[in-house]
Formats: structure tokens, C-alpha cells, sequence
């Protein structure tokens, strides 16, 4: 079996480009049984559940998905409160849709299990994490507000961590379910999540210094550790890095916004170029 990954399409900001055709043509290139889709493919979930029901249409390779942050916002034109679903609304079709939810539909082939599911930011990557206070928190949720996720004033200062906890919470039932089967730490087991679980796969650079605490959680990375995962696909970043920490392959394959791009004029070549493949 061959399962291919790619995250951050941003198909609505890459507007110029046909993704229909080039995915389909990439999934029927490098011969592959499933493509997931890693999250920010499309801001909503139901442009995004529309997206890949019309890519299933086109091409015989299985089209599943884990939400983004992307997928989780409103998209209302105006009176964004009153129109809009709160995004935990949006997370859960993202979830639970029947045909295409990674977290509802686990892959278990041979000796390996593949899973995914929900994640988010509590700024641990940061390295004074540890240090913030409920203010300084406060500060980073004014610099960076998710309002269209949030969906109210409150401006809880632990409200991403909240976020956050949920989705650890989701991804050690899995791995736990995983590890108490019947040979079950037998199994090699591939995590796909949309945000980082580790500081090391965003920049170095002491001007991305703030920006890594918006990037995922180190608790990810901890659940890994702790249950013998072998492989973790990622994105968010932008950023394409494959890394070894402590037994747990780390692959980001973020596609990302169409000036960073090494073929600019060719979809095509950059999915090829892009997209993870899991041969098992």
C-alpha cells in the first residue's frame, strides 16, 4: 500500500492554480492507495469536505483528511457571531465526516497503524513557555487572537492550551487503543497532525523567536516518546524539514503559498516534489 501526505494546499490563496487536476495526476503518478490531506487545504470545513468529495470524483486513490486551523474558520461575510458555527461545530464535521476523516477511518495495514486527529498551539515551543504568566500569555493572545475560532470576547489566556489538551487527550486514546491490542507493541505506528511537536522543525533564526509559540505544542512530541511512534506527518509551518528525534521520524509537508515554491508555474511538479510517500 502507498499512502501519500500533503498539507497546506491553501487552494484559496493559490487561486491560479488547478488543484483538481494536478492532485489527480499526482495521485495517479506516484501510484498511490491513499492521499491524506493534513489540514489548511481550504479556510471551512465545508469548502474544505466539498474539495475533497469533488477530488474523490476524479481519481481512484482514497482521499482522506485531519483538520487544520484553516478548516476551523468562520467564513461568514458579515455579523460573524450570529452566522457562523463555533468552530468546535467545524472540528467535529471535520472528524466525523464518514468518508473522509483520518480519525474516523484509522489505516491499519501489516505491521503498521495510521492514525491522525485534531491539534493545536499552547506556546511551548517557546522557550521562556515556562516563564509566561496568565498576562504574558494574555499578550500572545492579542498579538495573535483566533477569534474565528473562539467565537466570543473573552479572551481567556489559557484558552489555547485548553484547545490543545483536548486533542492530546484524542491522540493518547488512539495511541493507547493502539498499544493494547492484541500485539499491539508490535505495531509501527504513524501520526499525521496539522500543527509542529517540535521547536526544532520551525526556524532557528532569533526573528522567529516569538512566532514558534503559535506553531504546535512539545506535548505531541512527549505522547510520541511515550508510546514508540515511529513516524509523525506534519505541516503549519510552511516550512519542509524531516528530522530523527528520539526514535520518531518528524516530516513537514507543507506545500505552503505559492512564492516559496521551487516550480512556480507548475502544480504539478511541486505536489510531486512535495508529497510524503508511506510505502507498507
Amino acid at each position: 500500500m502507498r499512502i501519500g501526505f500533503i498539507g497546506d494546499l491553501h487552494i484559496d490563496y493559490n487561486t491560479h492554480h488547478d488543484f483538481l487536476t494536478a492532485l489527480a495526476q499526482a495521485c495517479d503518478q506516484l501510484d498511490l492507495d491513499t492521499i491524506v490531506f493534513c489540514g489548511d487545504t481550504l479556510t471551512g470545513a465545508e469548502k474544505a469536505l466539498s474539495f475533497y468529495g469533488r477530488l474523490q470524483d476524479r481519481t481512484q486513490t482514497r482521499v482522506l483528511q485531519i483538520p487544520g486551523n484553516h478548516e476551523l474558520y468562520c467564513l461568514s461575510e458579515k455579523n460573524k457571531t450570529s452566522l457562523c458555527l463555533d468552530a468546535d461545530e467545524y472540528m467535529d464535521l471535520m472528524l466525523n465526516d464518514e468518508a473522509t476523516s483520518l480519525f474516523k477511518n484509522p489505516i491499519v495495514h501489516g505491521q503498521w497503524c495510521i492514525i491522525g486527529g485534531p491539534s493545536w498551539y499552547d506556546y511551548s515551543l517557546h522557550r521562556n513557555y515556562r516563564r509566561m504568566d496568565a498576562m504574558a500569555k494574555h499578550r500572545f493572545l492579542r498579538r495573535n487572537p483566533e477569534y474565528k475560532y473562539l467565537q466570543n470576547t473573552d479572551q481567556n489566556p489559557f484558552i489555547n492550551e485548553k484547545i490543545t489538551a483536548r486533542s492530546l487527550m484524542l491522540m493518547e486514546r488512539q495511541l493507547r487503543t493502539i498499544r493494547e491490542r492484541a500485539h499491539g507493541k508490535e505495531y509501527k505506528i504513524c501520526s499525521a497532525i496539522h500543527m509542529l511537536p517540535l521547536a526544532e522543525m520551525y526556524k532557528s533564526s532569533h526573528v522567529w523567536a516569538t512566532t514558534v509559540a503559535f506553531m504546535g505544542s512539545k506535548y505531541y512530541a512527549e505522547l510520541y516518546e511515550s508510546y514508540g511512534v515511529d513516524l509523525c506527518i506534519c505541516a503549519h509551518s510552511h516550512i519542509r524539514r524531516t528530522l530523527m528525534k528520539n526514535g520518531t521520524t518528524y516530516v513537514n509537508v507543507s506545500l505552503g503559498h505559492n512564492f516559496k515554491w521551487k516550480y512556480k508555474t507548475d502544480l504539478l511538479k511541486e505536489l510531486l516534489d512535495t508529497i510524503y510517500v508511506l510505502d507498507i
